[in-house]
């Protein structure tokens, strides 16, 4: 029972990174996690992915409107 549970419990986490990396779920991590500080580096990876997010889908917005213009 532990086997399965533990890799439940991985690719769970994973899934959760996938969706935050494709810009999916906007994650926010709190100052503190069980009483443990969460560390500055990973709370700055977190909020720099987000920003990269948006400007890719900023990006995205931009071509989309050229193309649109483009083939009228």
């Amino acid at each position: 029972m532990r086997f399965p549970l533990g890799w439940l419990v991985k690719l769970g986490f994973l899934g959760v990174v996938y969706l935050t990396m494709t810009g999916n779920v906007k994650v926010k991590l709190p100052e503190t996690v069980l009483g443990y500080e969460v560390p500055p580096v990973a709370r700055q990876w977190v909020d720099r992915n987000a920003q990269i997010n948006d400007i890719a889908r900023q990006t995205q917005d931009g071509f989309k409107q050229i193309s649109d213009s483009i083939s009228q």
